[in-house]
């Protein structure tokens, strides 16, 4: 009964995480260039296997009756598919057609990466994104003394300057990953690479007066919510059932009336 009682717990904790998973998507419906997680967990006959092959402490066989304690959540998986364009016409939002991404500095120095490309310039002419983070050029942070007819070409070189006197002013940094697995997410909008592997773009263009949608569907994320809740109420139902067994074992089971 103990045992049913932790694999419902277990159950409960994977659900709950789908859950919270579901409506943080779902959140983030407006949020440009946002991608979606979706909750990995292990199915009875996968935590049978792991239990039979054990990766324990130490390498040693674990008993597969200790192993088998439902199901749980093994990974996060990120959805890195491109979403949908959404035509702004303003001069400092930026999408991305290809696998890449822009690079910002944050308050710390620390370089983020992102897909959202909503900029603006401050009172002093640095290119910002929504969160007030510098926005990486090739040069270093980017700084735009006159943003009058400010033009992007698809490489990201920034133009500035009016008719025939455009002068080229940096070129936004944009990085693509040879395996995006590796990447994080973390605070925000963004991904860190804990691994060092960013490289210069070579296939990803720059489509000024766009921004990138978010890539969730609201429909799917609805569709996959009801499995889970319904999944979530009956296992709530089968701790009420074990409780109740528990209950009758040790207060009715060997009474002498």
């Amino acid at each position: 009964m103990l045992r049913g009682l932790y694999i419902a717990q277990n159950t409960l904790d994977v659900q709950q995480a789908k859950l919270n998973n579901i409506s943080n998507n779902l959140a983030n419906l407006s949020t440009a260039g946002y991608k979606r997680n979706q909750v990995v967990d292990t199915k009875f006959a996968e935590s049978l296997q792991l239990a039979l092959e054990n990766k324990g402490p130490g390498g040693k066989r674990q008993p597969v009756g200790e192993g088998i304690l439902g199901n749980m959540v093994t990974q996060v998986h990120i959805d890195f598919a491109p979403g949908p364009l959404m035509e702004t016409g303003g001069a400092t939002d930026f999408a991305l057609e290809g696998s890449g991404f822009f690079v910002v500095e944050n308050e710390a120095g620390e370089l983020l990466y992102t897909r959202d490309g909503s900029f603006h310039l401050d009172a002093e002419g640095n290119l910002l994104n929504s969160e007030g983070y510098r926005v990486l050029g090739e040069g270093g942070p980017i700084t735009i003394e006159d943003a009058r007819q400010l033009a992007i070409k698809e490489d990201g070189t920034i133009l500035v300057g009016e008719g025939t006197e455009r002068e080229e002013l940096d070129r936004l940094q944009i990085v693509e990953f040879a395996d995006l697995t590796l990447l994080q997410k973390t605070d925000g909008n963004y991904f860190i690479d804990p691994e060092g592997t960013a490289e210069q773009a070579v296939s990803t263009t720059v489509v000024q007066g766009w921004l990138e949608r978010t890539n969730v569907d609201p429909v799917e994320e609805m569709i996959d919510m009801i499995p889970v809740a319904r999944i979530y109420e009956s296992t709530q139902k089968l701790v009420q059932i074990n409780d109740e067994l528990l209950d009758k074992a040790i207060n009715q089971v060997g009474r002498v009336k």
